[in-house]
């Protein structure tokens, strides 16, 4: 199944992304960052949903916080800490009370990022003790994932990405909880967890560390339960939208069963959202073709 972000388009309301994405026929939507707090915004998803039969699943900074703050479950700051498992704990009400059953979150950070930050080149003033901030992370994911388990929630953890100019900025040191296979795999032998595989993420940091894509993408394969796509050009998260024959795509194809579910996570217009969907779409035919073969 394929789902749309709702971080696609550019508004600070919820409920107007929403509605741009039915009238273009979008009714599987992924609640994501990028929106402002409102008071009503519960009652209007909610609303929302009833009338044009939508299917939400929910992403990382949603909803948003009345006073905004980067979400880092492995911060040794224990006011960021406290903060964002309260987060969780919030979402997975709204998602209750929303019906809504699948959920994914970002592995943590071992530097503290600002707000204004986000994307873009870090300041290193504050770095953690890895071992701790290791450790802080897989206490409050387990706890986020009991309460899941509890509600019926699916729950999927996204890999991290690392870009040129932070590893420069941190003397080549990666400070990305799970940013390649290897990091992704150590993260296995201390957690249990579904991968929610983002491709455009695992894009950057592989040209950052100097790694093979494809082959990376093809390690990952039998772990991967949940796909991000996007399109970049490697050394900048850019979220661009996708392109026939791009390296991305091609993985996505080679990635791609039946059982995988796909977020598109493009920032474009109407057009640019529905010709990325056309395009993920191939692969039902190439897949067909194939079992023909």
């Amino acid at each position: 199944m394929i789902y749309v972000s709702s971080a696609c388009v550019k508004q600070n309301k919820i409920s107007t992304i929403i509605k741009q994405l039915v009238e273009h026929g979008i009714k599987n939507i992924e609640l994501s960052g990028g929106t402002d707090y409102y008071s009503e915004l519960i009652n209007d998803l909610k609303e929302l949903k009833n009338i044009y039969h939508l299917n939400y699943v929910c992403h990382a900074y949603f909803p948003p916080p009345k006073v905004p703050f980067v979400v880092n479950l492995a911060s040794c700051n224990d006011k960021i800490y406290q903060q964002s498992i309260k987060h969780y704990v919030q979402c997975i009400e709204m998602m209750k009370y929303l019906q809504i059953n699948v959920l994914s979150i970002h592995a943590g950070f071992l530097v503290e990022i600002h707000t204004d930050e986000i994307g873009k080149k870090l300041s290193c003033y504050t770095i953690y003790d890895e071992k701790k901030a290791y450790e802080r992370f897989c206490m409050a994911y387990e706890y986020i994932a009991k309460l899941c388990a509890k509600n019926n929630i699916n729950l999927y953890l996204e890999n991290n990405v690392l870009s040129a100019e932070n590893y420069q900025a941190f003397q080549n040191q990666n400070y990305m909880m799970m940013t390649d296979f290897t990091s992704i795999l150590e993260m296995k032998k201390q957690l249990a967890f579904n991968l929610l595989l983002d491709l455009g993420h695992l894009h950057v940091s592989c040209k950052t560390l100097r790694l093979d894509y494809s082959k990376e993408c093809q390690k990952l394969k039998e772990y991967v339960r949940w796909i991000h796509i996007s399109e970049n050009n490697g050394i900048l998260d850019e979220h661009k939208p996708l392109v026939e024959n791009s390296k991305i795509l091609k993985e996505f194809y080679k990635l791609y069963y039946p059982s995988t579910h796909i977020t598109l996570e493009i920032s474009g217009n109407a057009e640019d959202i529905l010709s990325s969907i056309q395009l993920l779409k191939v692969v039902d035919f190439k897949e067909q073709n194939h079992d023909n073969e």
